[in-house]
């Protein structure tokens, strides 16, 4: 599969990368510091360091989470380990960086397993129910040590948010998880956070509840509903594709030969043995085909691991080009998540619906300023690019207004940014039609590729162990419990933030910023930074307005192998993650110093703003796209803005002429027996009036009909364009 999902012609998206008119010639690009190769010369080392008599120890292919994760793991365990890893996008430019942000030690899959201990299965399957409940709460008991790691190594990156699960009924039915104990779970929440507390040894802040008057104290923006009280308890949180980016960056500095933007075009097998001796590499920024051997390939491709894997299927074909039988080992499963205004949530304190309409969970946290509102997991085939379902934005929306306040009811215009992520799912066995919870770790024996997949993001480090451990001599010992990442030693301290603004004139939003997305690194940034010529701050040019995000740190970020304008504007910066709007204005005062910085010519500068741009317009934002959904329902205050727009006499209610009016004036006039025919379907009690109440049902249950599919064309909840006047009213066109 293609990095990029062609979806215009002329394809901009195809342009960058190995497929340019004018392939670019950047400049030599010096590394963020003595101790980390530029991305040009980790490109010469996987030219030059490896052949048929020489080959690398370990070549990863995948530069996510895990990938990245192995790539540390190896170059750590012994300085003599030769280790590769190519990526063909952007470290990070998949499932790594469209996470919920939360390093969570996994408090569903303790209810989930708890669940299937107590149900039926303990008397028809008992050993097995017991086996896998083991197995489930070793997964669970592993994600708390992680967790630990995270938070207390990793601290420049990670720091713990707490998260309210209001409760406003004793009992709950039908009960979660389909169990009849969890319908006790108002009552025996507090136990369950203790005893979650418990499995990461304390190391965590401490869960509490609170009662009614306290939880409004905290959460102002909870309802007025009767809440009994809330338990909140605390999950780690960081910035996904920095944490990403700073495994990548640590492992360069460890030894091993990282470059982004290569992709694996071909498995080179051996002809004498059957097994898999090396890859064929393209450079997408030049379209230079190379080849790099190793001793063992690891495949860590997320949920494109398969795909991946029908090229070492291809490789494998016999000399009639007949392949073996190929068969899916990973299942991808979506996760939709909206970003709102940061006074959605209350400042450092997020939400928990652990029983929403359909099951799923939903987190309603504050990141980065903002609100970010998301759901696990949706089956369904991956894609590259992170367009959001209508219908799954508007489900999130629906869902999350439940425990907030009538004076805030969630607007489907407050919707900043929407993206999709994918989680890869794996069997147990590639010949398996069980998936995996955990991770899975397997070795072709014909090809001795091994491929991981699977797991959580909490779990990266331990995914990593499990695979070198695999892969290398026993003796050698895993070491990365031990390692710090990138900008967490050297330069990094508490008080770093006040440093950079008594030193560079920094503003304090920037300075902390820079402070939690670099740590010590932020020295190297604020050295890039340029002077604003104003009283204050001095240094630091924004790239967009009420946003911390300074011309340096684009500068710095072509230093750490940023190579087109979507990796500043997704990853090295979070803009198109959180304001889709802020992103699109930032972008062409990023091409220009990425233009001077890497030296692009006014065709590649061109090529890369298209590009951008097109990828940009793949993420949710303020007005909905149609294409492609259902459009089942809408927000409660959409539905009240549309209604009101309609009541042009604005007495409370609708009458048969105003729906006629208003099928008139938006272009589909209707004649005496259709209009009568589309008010009978509003007015259920039949008294010649439609109340807000009977509308909004309508509305998102009457999806067959004529009338609505017209509305929802032309009006902002399914349609384009700006506010227009119709009649007496005001309305969304």
């Amino acid at each position: 599969m293609n990095r990029f999902f062609a979806k215009a012609s002329p394809n901009a998206l195809e342009k960058i990368g190995h497929n340019f008119n004018e392939p670019p010639k950047p400049k030599e690009v010096a590394g963020p510091n003595s101790r980390i190769p530029s991305r040009a010369q980790q490109i010469r080392n996987l030219q030059t360091h490896s052949n048929k008599k020489n080959p690398y120890d370990i070549l990863v292919i995948g530069g996510g989470a895990t990938g990245t994760g192995c790539a540390l793991d190896a170059a750590t365990r012994d300085k003599n380990l030769s280790v590769a890893l190519i990526e063909r996008g952007d470290f990070a430019s998949e499932t790594s960086s469209r996470s919920t942000k939360l390093v969570w030690a996994g408090i569903k899959y303790l209810a989930t397993a708890s669940a299937s201990l107590l149900s039926t299965n303990l008397i028809t399957s008992p050993f097995k129910t017991v086996d896998d409940f083991i197995s489930e709460f070793k997964m669970v008991f592993n994600c708390h040590r992680e967790r630990k790691y995270m938070l207390e190594k990793q601290a420049h990156l990670c720091h713990w948010v707490p998260i309210a699960i209001p409760f406003t009924t004793w009992f709950v039915s039908p009960p979660p998880f389909n169990h009849p104990l969890f319908s006790f779970f108002p009552v025996l929440a507090p136990f369950v956070f203790k005893f979650y507390d418990g499995l990461s040894g304390f190391s965590c802040p401490a869960s509490y509840v609170v009662g009614k008057k306290k939880a409004k104290d905290l959460f102002p923006q909870l309802s007025d509903k009767d809440i009994k009280y809330c338990a909140i308890f605390y999950e780690g949180q960081h910035n996904d594709a920095r944490t990403c980016l700073a495994i990548a960056m640590t492992a360069a500095e460890n030894g091993a030969h990282i470059a982004n933007y290569c992709e694996m075009i071909e498995v080179l097998n051996n002809k004498e043995t059957g097994k898999a001796e090396g890859i064929r590499v393209r450079d997408k920024m030049t379209g230079e085909e190379f080849p790099v051997y190793a001793n063992k390939i690891v495949f860590s491709g997320g949920p494109y691991t398969d795909s991946l894997r029908e090229m070492e299927n291809d490789a494998s074909a016999d000399e009639k080009g007949e392949k073996k039988p190929f068969r899916q080992a990973v299942r991808a499963a979506a996760g939709t998540h909206v970003v709102l205004p940061g006074y959605y949530s209350p400042n450092q304190m997020g939400l928990l619906d652990y029983n929403t309409s359909d099951g799923r969970f939903l987190f309603f946290l504050p990141w980065q300023g903002h609100t970010l509102v998301g759901t696990t997991d949706v089956k369904g085939p991956a894609q590259t690019l992170p367009e959001p379902p209508e219908d799954q934005i508007q489900w999130i929306l629906n869902e999350s207004s439940k425990y907030l306040s009538k004076d805030l009811l969630v607007r489907r215009s407050d919707v900043l940014s929407a993206w999709r992520g994918w989680r890869p799912l794996a069997a147990a066995d590639p010949n398996s039609e069980e998936v995996s919870r955990d991770h899975v770790v397997y070795e072709n024996p014909e090809s001795g590729i091994v491929y991981v997949a699977g797991g959580k993001w909490v779990t990266w480090r331990e995914m990593a162990q499990d695979t070198i451990d695999k892969v290398v001599d026993p003796s050698m010992k895993c070491k990365t419990l031990d390692v710090t990442l990138w900008g967490g030693n050297e330069g990094y301290c508490s008080n770093l933030s006040i440093m950079l603004i008594q030193k560079y004139g920094l503003s304090q939003d920037t300075a902390e910023h820079l402070v939690r997305t670099y740590g010590g690194q932020a020295w190297d940034v604020c050295e890039l930074a340029q002077a604003t010529h104003q009283e204050w701050p001095r240094y630091g040019v924004e790239l967009a307005r009420n946003y911390p995000y300074i011309d340096a740190e684009v500068r710095y970020a072509c230093r750490e192998y940023a190579c087109t304008i979507e990796d500043i504007l997704s990853r090295r910066t979070r803009l198109a993650f959180l304001n889709r709007d802020a992103a699109m204005s930032a972008l062409p005062k990023i091409a220009d110093i990425m233009a001077e910085e890497l030296g692009w010519s006014k065709k590649v500068k061109a090529d890369q703003i298209a590009a951008a741009t097109q990828y940009l317009e793949a993420y949710g934002g303020r007005v909905p796209t149609k294409l492609g959904c259902d459009m089942r329902d809408a927000t409660y205050r959409d539905v009240t803005d549309i209604f009101k727009a309609i009541d042009a006499d604005g007495n409370g209610y609708l009458d048969l002429k105003e729906i006629g009016d208003v099928a008139t004036a938006l272009g589909f006039p209707m004649d005496d027996d259709k209009l009568k025919a589309a008010f009978s379907e509003m007015d259920k009690t039949n008294n010649g009036r439609v109340t807000l109440n009977e509308f909004e049902h309508w509305w998102n249950h009457d999806t067959d009909s004529a009338y609505r599919k017209n509305l929802a064309k032309e009006l902002a909840i399914g349609g384009e364009g700006d506010i227009k006047e119709i009649g007496t009213g005001v309305m969304f066109g």
